[in-house]
């Protein structure tokens, strides 16, 4: 009698299917996760692009950027006898909310703050309703009421809307339904170049590097010269967005107004095209950073409220590291010009030390602050892409650049205008193919 022969897998054939469909699994995984980062990738861009547009409309109808943030100015930097600006003194809101002494803000709003970029280019991006609404001779987390249209809603609500076009998707450090900003403008080597200050970066959330106080990391340097107009000059060939700051009609007196007081001493470094000198081809306009926009205050905004119209300029705009004057390490070095750049390299052009714009272990390269999560206490380029970040440029287009990215090219990206400096600050003409991938 013939016995029945079984039809199906055995043991043995099956567990081999198992293994060989766990083998595809995972061959499939890291494609499909490389894909869909590929894909907030190209979001990013996009989001870049718009804002790059948008940016470069403005300048084409006021013949100059926007400010990177905006400010209203103290009149008590208004001299009481002649009535004019005196330059020695600057607004203590600015000094100490925005490139103090590390020291934390007490009160719940800034009066002084005005607002950023962003709100500049409100109705390029077709926001124009947020634009009509927008009470420009209040600051930005005004919830008082709105000066400029009784029936729009206060500056502070305005701000905290959430736009998706300022927010890239890979940027994982954010607030759902709130002001959000990943992109953040080139403001060079200092963030304040009419009265120019360096910052340490941090090396862990809340703690600057061993051997620095929290007190120190924020300090006021002697940038290339003691020259204030030289000092001007200098910084605006450095970067394309910065400061800048106006009185208030309603601050003035009527013998102030008279005589025209609408300029205070500093913010008066602004960018045209024709300033690009080194081709808008090759000169940065916009980074990214997972450090900027919203927050609900702390270190170094103190209780104050943050978002994307927030003129601080470490939640606006981006710097590259100061470590370029003297390349020393954190704990020990000064970031002065003044004595230690000019000192080594007084006749060189494409002095080494432009190196370290982006260096490792200065802990304010490209992309260290991944490991930071507080907001505002990084001013440097950080994403949260894996390898890079990606960058818009004066012209408008936009690359995905490397994060080990050579500091000396880096530099030449940022500098609009680094072939017109002087000696030992002169730049050699950039190679395209240094950066272009």
């Amino acid at each position: 009698m013939n016995s029945r022969r079984r039809r199906g897998f055995t043991l043995i054939e099956l567990l081999v299917v198992i293994s060989i469909i766990g083998v595809l699994v995972g061959l499939l995984l890291p494609a499909i996760n490389a894909a869909r980062e590929a894909s907030r990738r190209v979001q990013c861009q996009n989001n870049m692009r718009q804002l790059a547009l948008a940016l470069n409309n403005f300048a084409n109808r006021k013949n100059t950027f926007p400010a990177a943030g905006t400010w209203f100015e103290s009149t008590a930097t208004i001299n009481a006898t002649t009535n004019l600006p005196d330059p020695t003194t600057l607004s203590s809101s600015i000094l100490t909310l925005a490139l103090g002494t590390g020291s934390t803000v007490a009160t719940t709003t800034m009066p002084s703050a005005g607002r950023t970029w962003v709100v500049d280019i409100l109705g390029d991006l077709d926001q124009q309703d947020l634009a009509n609404a927008w009470s420009y001779q209040q600051d930005y987390s005004d919830t008082t009421g709105n000066l400029g249209d009784s029936t729009a809603p206060p500056n502070g609500t305005l701000s905290n809307t959430s736009l998706a076009v300022l927010r890239c998707p890979d940027d994982n450090n954010y607030t759902p339904n709130e002001g959000n900003l990943s992109y953040v403008v080139n403001a060079g080597f200092n963030a304040f170049p009419a009265y120019p200050l360096y910052w340490i970066g941090y090396q862990s959330d809340g703690t600057p590097p061993t051997g620095v106080s929290a007190a120190g990391r924020q300090t006021t340097q002697l940038v290339w010269n003691t020259d204030p107009n030289l000092q001007l000059s200098i910084g605006q060939k450095l970067g394309v967005m910065f400061l800048q700051s106006f009185y208030r009609p309603t601050d003035l007196s009527s013998a102030q107004v008279a005589l025209g007081n609408k300029q205070p001493p500093w913010g008066k470094s602004q960018t045209t095209f024709a300033g690009i000198v080194d081709g808008t081809s090759a000169t940065l306009l916009l980074g990214e950073s997972t450090l900027a926009g919203y927050s609900t205050g702390g270190n170094p905004s103190g209780s104050v409220q943050t978002n994307w119209a927030c003129p601080l300029p470490n939640f606006c705009a981006f710097i590259a590291s100061n470590y370029v004057c003297s390349g020393g390490t954190p704990a020990t070095d000064d970031g002065n010009c003044a004595t230690d750049f000019p000192t080594t390299y007084s006749t060189q052009t494409d002095a080494v030390n432009w190196r370290f714009a982006s260096a490792a272990g200065t802990y304010e390269n490209i992309n260290f602050g991944q490991t930071l999560t507080l907001k505002g206490t990084y001013p440097f380029v950080t994403s949260g892409h894996p390898s890079g970040d990606n960058f818009a440029f004066c012209d408008g287009a936009v690359r995905y650049i490397s994060s080990t990215i050579d500091g000396t090219v880096y530099s030449k990206l940022v500098t609009p205008a680094g072939s017109r400096l002087p000696l030992p600050f002169k730049q050699l003409p950039l190679s395209q193919d240094a950066f272009t991938q």
